[in-house]
């Protein structure tokens, strides 16, 4: 049975799909920028691959896979890793899962048990603090910096407890799109090693690096740098636009000082939890996609529009470094979170409130819509400016 307290976690999200199923029937007059399903299709060069996979199917190559993906395949994502994080990731390091959502369960059972305490800065991923509160552990919730939403380490270090086995977050950001930079993610490591030193806690900085592909190569840098007790938990899907497939994978730090336990453990708990692995098909894809490129030059191209017509209406935009998406502030006419994004929804367009990213004051956007659904977005977006 769900408990009340993950009933309150589920309820703004079903309170929005309680919206969206109310404007469903506006068909092709609706623009759903509420969720990044690209409705350009997935990209040509991954279909070509996901083809190209099937027509050379060998003997039991479509049949079971071994707990935690098939050797060779976590090779390639490691020999990946060492060129993309310059860590001397192995094989076992890495334990393919069926998309990042089933990486950060995983990720989350080796990093604590019942009653321990994972650090999450907010606004977040929807369900960082549900998988958190599902497994026992306790969600604490650490508001980022007002306005410029960077990490807020004094608020950081001041949640952080005896009992705090982990923090978690996405590099970059959603639903910001904000990317941290290398001085605020030292100083990240500084507050975590002198909190351990001073409550006698081991805390594991889970870092969800799914939008990573999407910042500039010079302008991305993992957390991992930084802080040894990192475990990487990453989704195909994004960036190849077939977010359906689910392929993904969790890996642990080459210098986390429990690195073979971790990595074991992650296996075994695949099969305890029933998560498994990403389906043959998908894995075998994974050399071919890992050297598939694309020019995101449309998205930085609409994202500026975006930023600029929204500032000049009066919109208050949060700068992104990264992702599909923008985070922007609610007109100051609402002040309920729900109720504007109702009359954006009755006026054609959907978009994700704030509390579903357990924040307020806010709307996302994903850009991933059609042309024709960005320009109608922008119309709309103008009718209700500030």
């Amino acid at each position: 049975m769900i408990s009340s307290a993950l009933q309150d976690l589920l309820e703004p999200l079903e309170r929005f799909e309680s919206t969206r199923r109310k404007v469903a029937r506006l068909g092709d007059r609706l623009a759903d920028l509420s969720y990044a399903n690209p409705y350009g299709g997935i990209q040509e060069q991954a279909k070509a691959v996901l083809r190209e996979t099937l027509d050379t199917d060998r003997l039991l190559d479509l049949q079971y896979s071994p707990f935690g993906g098939k050797t060779q395949i976590r090779r390639v994502v490691a020999d990946s890793l060492r060129g993309t994080h310059d860590l001397p990731f192995v094989f076992s390091d890495v334990v393919l899962t069926p998309g990042a959502m089933a990486g950060l369960q995983l990720a989350l059972r080796v990093a604590g048990g019942p009653g321990d305490e994972v650090i999450i800065p907010v606004p977040c991923w929807l369900d960082y603090p549900l998988y958190v509160r599902s497994l026992g552990l306790v969600p604490v919730i650490v508001p980022l910096a007002s306005e410029t939403f960077e990490l807020d380490l004094a608020a950081i270090a001041e949640a952080i407890s005896a009992k705090t086995c982990a923090v978690l977050f996405s590099q970059p950001a959603n639903p910001t799109g904000r990317s941290y930079g290398p001085v605020a993610l030292r100083e990240f490591a500084h507050v975590l090693d002198r909190a351990e030193q001073r409550l006698g806690c081991r805390v594991t900085l889970i870092a969800d690096e799914t939008h990573r592909d999407f910042a500039p190569t010079d302008d991305f840098h993992s957390p991992s740098a930084w802080w040894d007790r990192t475990l990487l938990v990453y989704s195909f899907g994004k960036y190849h636009f077939m977010q359906g497939q689910r392929l993904g994978y969790v890996a642990v730090s080459p210098r986390h000082l429990d690195r073979r336990r971790l990595a074991e453990e992650l296996v075994l708990w695949t099969r305890v939890t029933g998560v498994a692995t990403p389906t043959s098909l998908m894995q075998l894809a994974v050399p071919r996609l890992l050297s598939l490129r694309y020019d995101h030059e449309w998205l930085v191209e609409w994202r500026m529009r975006f930023i600029e017509e929204l500032s000049a209406e009066g919109y208050s935009v949060t700068p992104p470094d990264a992702t599909m998406f923008l985070y922007v502030q609610n007109p100051p006419l609402y002040d309920d979170d729900f109720e504007f994004v109702d009359v954006l929804a009755a006026a054609g367009l959907l978009v994700l409130p704030a509390p579903v990213f357990h924040h307020r004051g806010f709307f996302r956007l994903s850009l991933t819509g059609s042309e024709p659904m960005l320009e109608q977005a922008l119309s709309t977006l103008r009718r209700f400016a500030p």
